[in-house]
């Protein structure tokens, strides 16, 4: 699988996402149960009973027994509760559906970005394997030549020993390559979320290109869609409406209700306009005293508003600090990416300029291995660095609030 597939498949089996969408489901049904205040409320009952009497000790007792039915049917509508406090509890839990919705967007890009991080590490543990075995080729042809040579005299003890410790350095050095990328693998499949049995690898033929520095430098560095902030931003706003929802908890509630009755001896309904009544009104209620609920309710609502406050201001400092010198790191891994290109082709120059020496007699085996050397460890900066560039990039855009590059 490319990087969109294992990112896919994480966001499909990561129980971290599966929980912040069900959290955005919790706060849409919050904000469905919030509107409830605008439909009437209507309730039907009904009952049916049995009465004896008899005389006994009761004076006047007539020893006769009847039977009751009624039914009554009443629909209630809030006109406005506690000077409109239903609205402002209403706009709150919208509020927190925001919230609820940012933070699972930064659950997701955070589960991004740890599938970025894990598959960045396999492509550099099989490039870095690939540049073992490279050379470990070299030393083992060197090794050939100078076993050749020391067979017809051409070759001293020594540099054949020279030889066998390079070829032996560099064959351990393909071991630990090959172990490392076993692990790069495994954090992969952790990171997904997928049983690690060996069913998915990488498409390393779909590995992006790090972006030039003109490139990163033309980027946007608008952070404003970085869902913590919002986040936090819908946070202060649902607060804010909290606290004055709590502050018109001094104000009295309106309300109508109307309601038809109907009683009587007998359980059938031809009766009803002798038997039945209506009743239409309107209520006024006002609490007084509330053994200081409300007072306490107030002073919780506050506290919620300032600390909510308190982080938005300081998700906003970090976002400033960390989104400029993510682009700074970007930047650098950028420039020190070209420098170990650079490098790398002064490595093979060097060893091609060694080789040539060695073979006139100008140098000793030991430079020529130690050119070698020199090469190999080019070329792991040169994967090392390519890896860093992406890294930076992907991170760079999550701070921002976008999702990073996931193919061409």
């Amino acid at each position: 699988m490319d990087l969109s597939g294992w990112v896919s498949t994480a966001l499909e089996e990561s129980p971290d996402v599966a929980s912040s969408r069900a959290s955005v489901d919790i706060a849409e049904a919050g904000v469905l149960g919030s509107r409830s205040f605008l439909w009437p409320d209507l309730g039907l009952s009904a009952s049916a009973g049995h009465t004896w009497t008899g005389p006994g000790d009761i004076p006047g007792g007539t020893g006769e027994d009847y039977s009751s039915y009624s039914y009554s049917l009443t629909l209630s509508q809030e006109l406005l509760g506690e000077g409109g406090a239903s609205w402002l509890d209403l706009s709150a839990s919208r509020y927190g559906l925001q919230a609820a919705r940012a933070s699972h967007r930064q659950q997701v890009l955070s589960k991004v970005m740890d599938v970025i991080s894990a598959y960045y590490g396999v492509v550099e543990a099989r490039e870095l394997l690939q540049s073992a075995r490279r050379a470990h080729r070299r030393s083992t042809g060197r090794l050939e030549r100078t076993q050749a040579l020391y067979d017809v005299g051409g070759a001293t003890s020594l540099e054949l020993t020279q030889a066998r410790v390079g070829e032996s350095g560099d064959r351990l050095d393909v071991a630990r390559r090959r172990q490392g990328l076993t692990g790069a693998y495994y954090d992969l499949y952790e990171a997904a979320g997928i049983e690690a049995d060996g069913r998915f690898a990488v498409d390393f033929g779909a590995v992006l290109e790090p972006l030039s520095a003109e490139e990163a430098l033309s980027l946007s560095m608008d952070y404003s869609g970085n869902p913590g902030l919002n986040a936090a931003e819908a946070d202060v706003r649902e607060a804010s409406a909290s606290l004055s929802a709590r502050k018109r908890a001094y104000w009295p509630t309106l309300s109508a209700r109307g309601s038809w009755s109907w009683s009587d001896d007998e359980p059938e309904l031809a009766e009803v306009p002798d038997n039945d009544s209506w009743n239409v009104s309107l209520n006024l209620s006002w609490s007084v005293f509330d053994g200081w609920l409300r007072e306490s309710r107030i002073q919780s609502a506050r506290g919620s508003y300032l600390r909510s406050r308190a982080s938005l201001e300081s998700v906003e400092r970090s976002l400033a600090t960390e989104t400029a010198g993510a682009r700074d790191q970007l930047l650098n891994s950028i420039e020190s990416y070209r420098i170990s290109l650079m490098a790398r082709e002064q490595a093979r120059q060097q060893l091609d300029l060694s080789r040539r020496s060695y073979e006139m007699g100008a140098t000793s085996l030991l430079d020529l291995l130690d050119a070698q050397q020199q090469l190999a460890e080019a070329e792991a900066s040169v994967v090392s660095a390519r890896m860093e560039c992406l890294l930076q990039e992907a991170q760079l855009l999550v701070l921002l609030g976008r999702t990073p590059r996931l193919g061409e």
